[in-house]
C-alpha cells in the first residue's frame, strides 16, 4: 500500500516557508507537455476535451509546478514567492517566470494561476511545438495535431538518439492507478493535477473511477505535491465556470408534410436543402424525416462545436452501432466514438493518406486506363456503377494488395445493401436476401485471401498496406482488434472510399461537360499529365482537375450531413439541446452561403486560386465532415478524384447520354448522384 511522504523535503526552501516540493530528477517532457497530452482531445487534436475553464487553469498550474521542480519558485501560506529570478532558458516557463518576478508585491498562488491562465494558449501552442520537434505529436493531413505513430503503438517516449525511454504518460498513471507501485514523483504531481481538473472523470468509465477513486485520494495526500497549487486551480476553474444566461431559446421547427415531414425534400438534394433551411432558421432548427425528429446543427459556429466538443457532446446513434455489429464492421472504424475510434483511425491513417495514394499514382492510373481501353464506342455507361468499379480496383490494389478480380460485383453488391441497411426499420430483413448473403459469403472469400497473402510466409507480408496495419494490430492488441473483426476491417477500404471517390468523380465529370471551357482545359491538362509510354509526371502536376474536384466536394458533398445522438445536454445559439436527441451534423451547409463562397451555386474552379483560397476560411469548407468523424479517406480522395478523371479525360471523349441530361442528386446523409447519369465514350490517343 501506498505511505505519505516516501520521500525527504527539499531543504532548499527559504527561512519561514512551507516546504512545497521535493527534488525531482529531470524528466523527458515537462508537467505542462505531459497534462497538455493527457487533456489531448484524441480525436482534433485541440484541448477541447475538457471545457476552456477548465483546461487553461491546469496548464497555468502545471507551469507553476515546473518552476517549483526547478528551484524558481515556493510557497507559503499566504503568497508565491520567487527563489530564484535567474531564467532557465526555456521559451515555455521564462515569460511566465519574468511575470511572476516583476510583481510589485507579493500575491498567492491562487492569483497566479488566474493570471497564468490568459496565457493558456500560448503555453499549449509552445509545448505542443516542442513536443512534434520531439517526434511525440505530429500534424495529420487535415493539421490537426495526433500523437506520433511509434509512440502511440509502443507507448513510450522516443529520446533525441531514437531510442526509446519513458513510458508514455497515460499508461503510466494507469499503472500507478490500477497497481501497487509506489508512483515516481512526478507521476504523484500529475495524477494530482488530473485529479483536480475533473480528467478522471472522462478517462475512466464508472467501474474504474470507483475502483481507482481510493488510490487517487492517497496519492494526492503525499506532501510532494504543490498543494496550494493544485488548490488553487480548483478555485479558479469553479470561479471561471460561466453563470447561468437566459433561459434557452425553442428549437424552431421546419414544417413538413404529414407523416414524412421533410424527407423528400432532404433525400432529393439534402446539402441544398439542409443549407436553404439554414438560411431561413438559423444555427440550430428541427426537422422530421419520416419517423424521426432531428435537431439540426448547421453553419461555421456549428462545424467549429464539432471540432471542438463533438466528443463531448455527440455519440453515434444507437442504430448505427446495432448495424456494424450485425455486419461485423470494427465499431472504431465504422461507427465509434471516443478513444478507440480515436486510436484505430490513428494506427490504420498512413494507409488512407493522400501520400500512399500519391505513391502508387501509376498503379491508380493504370487501372483507369485499362478500364477505358475496354469501353466500346457509343455505349451508354452507368456513370457511378463505372466509376465504382474503376474504385474499387484501385482500392484493391493499392490498400490491400489484392485486385476484387471475380469477386468485384459481389463487393459492389455488398456494399450497395449498406446505406439502406442502416434505417431503423429496414435493418432487420436486409439480412435475409439472398442476394445479399451470397454477397456476403463471397466477400467473406476474399477477406480470407488478403489475410492469408498478409500472414508469414505470404507474398505480401511486407506490402506495408491497410492489411498489414490490421493485423499488426490483432497481433499486439488481439482485445482491441479481435479476429472476429478481421472480415470487416479487410472491407473498411472499400466502405469508406468507395462511395465517396465514384459519386465525386461522377459529379465533376457532369459539371466538366456541362463548362466546356472548362473541360477543354482539363483535358490538355490530363494530355499533358501523361508521357508518351503512359507514365505519369505526379499529382502535384494536375492543376484545374485538383480545382475541379475541391468545387465539386463543395457543390456535391460526399458527406453533406453526418447523424448523431446527444450523449449530454448542451446549449448552442441560444438553444438547448437536450440530451439522448437524434442530431444532424449540417456540416456543408456553409458551402451555400455567398458570405463565404460568393455566387454559391456557380461551378468556379478559381475560388480555390490566391489571393480568394475560399475553402481555408475555418470551418467553412467541410465536404467529408467535422470534427472528430471527418472522413479519414479525405487526402487519399483528394488526390485519387482529380488522377482518375485525368486518366478517363486522356483517353476518352465524354459525352452526356442523352446529351440534355439535367443532374438530380439524391442522398441522405450521403449525397450522390441518381442512376439515370450515362455517359458515352468515344476514344481518345489510341485508346479503345
Amino acid at each position: 500500500p501506498l505511505t505519505p511522504n516516501p520521500w525527504p523535503l527539499t531543504p532548499a526552501a527559504p527561512s519561514g516557508a512551507a516546504p512545497f516540493f521535493l527534488t525531482i530528477k529531470a524528466a523527458v517532457l515537462s508537467f505542462a507537455e505531459e497534462i497538455l497530452l493527457l487533456i489531448l482531445h484524441e480525436e482534433s487534436g485541440g484541448v477541447e476535451a475538457l471545457p476552456e475553464t477548465v483546461w487553461r487553469p491546469t496548464l497555468a498550474g502545471a507551469a507553476l509546478m515546473e518552476l517549483a521542480v526547478e528551484g524558481r519558485i515556493d510557497t507559503d501560506l499566504d503568497s508565491l514567492i520567487v527563489t530564484d529570478p535567474a531564467p532557465l532558458g526555456d521559451t515555455l516557463l521564462d515569460p511566465v517566470l519574468a511575470q511572476i518576478a516583476a510583481s510589485a508585491e507579493p500575491r498567492d498562488a491562487a492569483y497566479w494561476v488566474g493570471i497564468i491562465a490568459e496565457q493558456a494558449e500560448s503555453i499549449r501552442d509552445r509545448a505542443s511545438a516542442r513536443m512534434i520537434g520531439k517526434s511525440i505529436l505530429a500534424f495529420a493531413e487535415d493539421g490537426s495535431i495526433i500523437i506520433e505513430r511509434r509512440v502511440f503503438r509502443t507507448r513510450r517516449y522516443p529520446s533525441h538518439d531514437g531510442k526509446e525511454t519513458e513510458q508514455e504518460v497515460r499508461l503510466r498513471i494507469m499503472r500507478v492507478l490500477f497497481g501497487n507501485d509506489i508512483p515516481e514523483p512526478r507521476d504523484v504531481v500529475l495524477i494530482s493535477l488530473a485529479s483536480a481538473c475533473g480528467l478522471f472523470r472522462r478517462m475512466l468509465d464508472k467501474d474504474e473511477l470507483e475502483q481507482a477513486s481510493p488510490r487517487i485520494a492517497l496519492v494526492e495526500k503525499m506532501d510532494l505535491i504543490g498543494r496550494k497549487v493544485v488548490e488553487s486551480v480548483r478555485r479558479s476553474e469553479r470561479a471561471a465556470a460561466a453563470p447561468a444566461a437566459a433561459p434557452p431559446a425553442d428549437i424552431p421547427a421546419v414544417k413538413g408534410l404529414p407523416f414524412i415531414g421533410s424527407a423528400l425534400a432532404a433525400r432529393k438534394d439534402s446539402a441544398r436543402f439542409l443549407a436553404s433551411k439554414h438560411v431561413e432558421h438559423g444555427p440550430v432548427f428541427e426537422i422530421r424525416l419520416a419517423g424521426t425528429k432531428a435537431v439540426v446543427l448547421a453553419g461555421v459556429e456549428a462545424n467549429r462545436l464539432l471540432e471542438k466538443k463533438g466528443r463531448m457532446y455527440l455519440r453515434d446513434p444507437e442504430m448505427r452501432q446495432d448495424f456494424t455489429r450485425e455486419l461485423r464492421i470494427p465499431k472504431m472504424i465504422a461507427a465509434g466514438d471516443g478513444q478507440d475510434h480515436a486510436r484505430c483511425r490513428q494506427a490504420i491513417a498512413s494507409a488512407l493518406s493522400r501520400a500512399r495514394l500519391e505513391a502508387h499514382a501509376q498503379t491508380a492510373a493504370d487501372i483507369t486506363r485499362k478500364t477505358v481501353s475496354e469501353w466500346r464506342p457509343g455505349q451508354p455507361l452507368p456513370a457511378v456503377r463505372t466509376l465504382r468499379r474503376i474504385t474499387a480496383a484501385q482500392l484493391g490494389v493499392i490498400l490491400t494488395g489484392t485486385p476484387p478480380g471475380e469477386y468485384l460485383e459481389d463487393v459492389l453488391d455488398y456494399l450497395d445493401t449498406l446505406p439502406p441497411a442502416q434505417a431503423p426499420r429496414r435493418r432487420p430483413t436486409f439480412l435475409y436476401a439472398r442476394k445479399f448473403r451470397r454477397a456476403r459469403r463471397r466477400v467473406g472469400e476474399l477477406c480470407a485471401k488478403m489475410i492469408a497473402a498478409h500472414q508469414p510466409g505470404g507474398p505480401l507480408r511486407d506490402a506495408g498496406d491497410w492489411i498489414n496495419d490490421v493485423l499488426d494490430l490483432h497481433e499486439t492488441e488481439p482485445q482491441f482488434m479481435p479476429e472476429t473483426d478481421l472480415r470487416g476491417a479487410c472491407m473498411a477500404p472499400f466502405l469508406i472510399g468507395l462511395n465517396t471517390a465514384a459519386a465525386t468523380c461522377a459529379f465533376m465529370l457532369y459539371a466538366l461537360l456541362k463548362q466546356p471551357q472548362i473541360m477543354r482545359r482539363a483535358t490538355a491538362e490530363a494530355d499533358a499529365f501523361f508521357a508518351a509510354d503512359g507514365s505519369v509526371s505526379g499529382p502535384d502536376k494536375l492543376d484545374v482537375l485538383r480545382r475541379a474536384a475541391l468545387e465539386t466536394l463543395r457543390l456535391y458533398p460526399p458527406a453533406p450531413a453526418a447523424m448523431r445522438a446527444s450523449a449530454n445536454s448542451f446549449d448552442f445559439a441560444g438553444c438547448r439541446i437536450p440530451a439522448n436527441r437524434a442530431v444532424l451534423a449540417a456540416n456543408a451547409a456553409p458551402h451555400f452561403l455567398p458570405e463565404l463562397f460568393p455566387d454559391p451555386y456557380r461551378f468556379d474552379i478559381d475560388r480555390y486560386l490566391p489571393p480568394r483560397e475560399e475553402h481555408k476560411q475555418r470551418c467553412a469548407y467541410a465536404p467529408f465532415g467535422a470534427g472528430g468523424r471527418r472522413g479519414i479517406g479525405a487526402g487519399f480522395a483528394e488526390a485519387q478524384i482529380p488522377l482518375t478523371a485525368a486518366a478517363i479525360l486522356h483517353g476518352a471523349q465524354l459525352a452526356l447520354d442523352p446529351p440534355d441530361y439535367e443532374l438530380k442528386p439524391i442522398g441522405l446523409p450521403a449525397l450522390r448522384p441518381g442512376k439515370r447519369l450515362r455517359f458515352s465514350a468515344s476514344p481518345r490517343n489510341g485508346r479503345g
